[in-house]
C-alpha cells in the first residue's frame, strides 16, 4: 500500500492507495478513528445499485451505528437542496460533530458530502472514498468543499480537508467509458501543468493497449470489451499514475492551502471548461470533457498572445486522439460563453485570469485578455467555419 501524508494548516491527513484496498478499509477506518461511535455514508443511487452489497459489508465491519444516504446521480445534485437533504438525515441519525461523514463517490458526492460535513456543527469527521478517476486524482484531495447554485458551479462552499482519503482502483472498473474519458482529461492536465512524465505514461499505457487485442471484463456492464480506454485502466502501471498525481495535489495544497496564487494552476482548462458545463445547465456536457477543451482553448489563447507555439497545440491534440479527449465546443452560443466567463472565481470585478502555457510544464498566469483574443480562440474550436465566421461577426 502507498501512503502519502498531506500535510495543511488546517490537519494532516493520509491518503492511502492500494488495488483492492477496499476489502481491507474497515480494518483501516478502525485503526484511524478508533473511538468514533457513528458514521453515514453519502452516495448516489447509481453507485449504491452497484455497490449495495460492498458498502453493506464495509459499514458492517467497521462496527459503527451507521445510516446510507443516498443521492440521485448527476452533477446537478450538487446543490443546496441535497445539502439540507444531508442534514436532516443526520439530524434524524442524532449526528454530531465526532462522527463520521463517509463521501462514497465521484467528484459530485465528494464535494457535497464534504460541504455538508464541513458545516454541520461547524464541522464533522470526513472520510473520502472516490470512485472515480478525476475524484481519485483531484477532487478529493485538497479540502475544498462546494455546491454549484443556479447553474453556477462551485460557486458556494468551504476548505475542509477529510481526515483520510482511502483509493482503491479496483472501483474504477465499473465506470462508464465516458467517465474513463472524463478522468483522463484531469490526469493530462498535470502532465500538461506539472510532469510531463506523466503523459509520457499515458502514451505508453495507450500504446500498449491499442497494440493488444486483449478484452477486458467491465463489471457493471457484466460483459468483456477490446477498448482502449478500460485496457488503460486495468493495467497495474495506471495505479502508479494515481499516484503520481495524489503526490502533486498533496505538494500543492500544502503550499498553497487556501487556492490564493500557486494552487490556481490547478484550474488549468477550468475558466472555458466551467463556462461551458454553465451554458450547458450542468447536463448535457461532463466536467472532464469541458476541462479538455478548455484546455485546447486556453492552449490557443497562449498561441494568440504569442506566449507558445503551435506545436503545442499539436503536441496536446496527439495525446487527445487515443484518450478520445474532446477538442470541439458543442453548439452553444459564444456570447452567452463568453458572457459565463465573469462567474470564474479567479476573475475580479475589474480584471480576469486566465492559466496559460509557454510550453509543457511551463505555465504562467494571464491577466485581462483582450476579449477578441479569447472569443478567436473559442470559434476556432467550434464545430463548423460557417457557425465560426457568424458567431464572430455577431
Amino acid at each position: 500500500m502507498k501512503i502519502i501524508t498531506a500535510k495543511t494548516k488546517f490537519r494532516n491527513y493520509s491518503i492511502y492507495i492500494e488495488k483492492g484496498l477496499l476489502k481491507r478499509a474497515p480494518m483501516l477506518v478502525k485503526s484511524i478513528f478508533s473511538d468514533k461511535l457513528k458514521a453515514a455514508l453519502v452516495t448516489n443511487d447509481k453507485i449504491f445499485s452497484i455497490y449495495k452489497k460492498d458498502i453493506k459489508n464495509f459499514l458492517d465491519a467497521t462496527g459503527f451505528k451507521n445510516k446510507i444516504i443516498i443521492i440521485k446521480d448527476g452533477e446537478e445534485q450538487k446543490n443546496l437542496e441535497n445539502t439540507q437533504y444531508i442534514y436532516q438525515n443526520l439530524l434524524d441519525f442524532n449526528f454530531h460533530r465526532n462522527d463520521i461523514v463517509i463521501a462514497f463517490g465521484g467528484g459530485v458526492i465528494g464535494d457535497l458530502a464534504g460541504f455538508a460535513a464541513s458545516t454541520f456543527h461547524r464541522g464533522t469527521i470526513l472520510l473520502q472514498i472516490p470512485t472515480t478517476i478525476i475524484a481519485q486524482t483531484d477532487s478529493s484531495i485538497g479540502g475544498k468543499a462546494v455546491v454549484n447554485y443556479k447553474g453556477i458551479k462551485n460557486i458556494i462552499g468551504s476548505f475542509y480537508q477529510p481526515h483520510a482519503i482511502i483509493i482503491d482502483p479496483l472501483l474504477l472498473e465499473t465506470l462508464e467509458e465516458k467517465e474513463i474519458i472524463n478522468g483522463f482529461a484531469e490526469i493530462v492536465k498535470y502532465g500538461v501543468v506539472f510532469d510531463k512524465k506523466i503523459l509520457s505514461s499515458l502514451e505508453e499505457l495507450a500504446k500498449d493497449s491499442s497494440d493488444k487485442n486483449v478484452f477486458v471484463s467491465n463489471k457493471e456492464q457484466g460483459k468483456s470489451i477490446n477498448n482502449i480506454s478500460f485496457k488503460i485502466l486495468k493495467n497495474k502501471k495506471f495505479t502508479d499514475i494515481i499516484y503520481t498525481c495524489c503526490r502533486i495535489k498533496a505538494r500543492i495544497v500544502q503550499k498553497d492551502e487556501f487556492d490564493t496564487g500557486y494552487r490556481n494552476l490547478l484550474n488549468f482548462g477550468h475558466t472555458i471548461g466551467h463556462a461551458i458545463e454553465k451554458v450547458a445547465n450542468l447536463k448535457s456536457i461532463s466536467h472532464g470533457m469541458a476541462v479538455a477543451i478548455g484546455m485546447i482553448v486556453a492552449t490557443d489563447i497562449s498561441i494568440e498572445l504569442g506566449i507558445a507555439n503551435v506545436s503545442l497545440r499539436n503536441k496536446l491534440l496527439e495525446i487527445y486522439k487515443p484518450l478520445k479527449l474532446p477538442h470541439i465546443i458543442p453548439q452553444i452560443d459564444v456570447n452567452e460563453l463568453l458572457s459565463s466567463l465573469k462567474f470564474d472565481k479567479k476573475f475580479s470585478s475589474t480584471e480576469n485570469k486566465f492559466i496559460l502555457l509557454k510550453d509543457l510544464n511551463k505555465p504562467i498566469f494571464g491577466y485581462n485578455i483582450e476579449e477578441n483574443i479569447i472569443k478567436k480562440s473559442i470559434l476556432k474550436n467550434m464545430p463548423t467555419e460557417k457557425l465560426n465566421e457568424k458567431s464572430f461577426n455577431n
